[in-house]
């Protein structure tokens, strides 16, 4: 119930497609990238990071909605930030915060500011039941939501959708602390924030009327940014 999307099979192999006529090798240099690094993400042996991604993005305008999903067009040529700002474009910035929301023990969130932002279509973020406006992107750690959230994913949140419903995955604040947890309400009107990984025995955090100042709600994980 209230599981996120995820990236559709097929990404390596869009990899490939992208460099369709150029030796691996040299794409690989042309981005700043570890030939065998890019080997890895094509042939679906490792998951491509933000990093590589956005690079992908700005230097080859490539579309990530296609990469992702298959859908639409290979390549974009994304507007400027003033240009989005000014019109009614299909495009929205997202912003990427540099804070890894724990899928495990927590971490401290350190920076706060977006460290960069890119470009995506409204309705892929509509299509997902997100907020387009309200939506940015961070990266999970830990293994504590296998098999719904893999270690080092990529996660777009939707901060408009603060309300927390039984089941769906949020991201919460708790204390000094970025957790991303399935949530499950109590027939007593408690909340418990709740671990997929039953295997990996991670405690339940159960928050009721007293402790409910300690829990602020980040928003809701409307996409998993790794191959099932």
């Amino acid at each position: 119930m209230g599981r996120p999307a995820k990236i559709a099979n097929g990404v390596g192999a869009r990899l490939a497609q992208i460099r369709k006529g150029m030796d691996r090798r040299e794409f690989a240099e042309s981005i700043g990238v570890n030939d065998g690094t890019l080997g890895n993400y094509e042939r679906g042996d490792r998951s491509p990071d933000w990093s590589f991604l956005a690079t992908l993005q700005r230097e080859k305008n490539v579309n990530l909605n296609w990469l992702f999903t298959g859908q639409g067009e290979m390549f974009i040529s994304p507007p400027s930030a003033e240009q989005l700002r000014e019109s009614k474009h299909d495009l929205v910035l997202m912003p990427e915060y540099d804070v890894r929301a724990s899928a495990g023990n927590g971490l401290i969130a350190i920076h706060q500011m977006p460290t960069s932002e890119t470009a995506f279509e409204r309705k892929f973020l509509r299509d997902l039941g997100g907020s387009p406006d309200h939506c940015f992107l961070m990266w999970s750690t830990g293994d504590s939501m296998l098999p719904s959230i893999p270690d080092n994913s990529l996660l777009i949140v939707d901060a408009s959708q603060t309300t927390v419903d039984h089941g769906r995955i949020y991201v919460f604040n708790v204390g000094n602390t970025v957790l991303v947890k399935r949530a499950n309400w109590r027939m007593d009107g408690r909340l418990e924030l709740i671990s997929d990984n039953t295997a990996g025995k991670y405690p339940v955090e159960t928050f009721d009327a007293n402790r409910v100042e300690d829990l602020a709600v980040v928003g809701r994980v409307i996409f998993v940014g790794h191959p099932p």
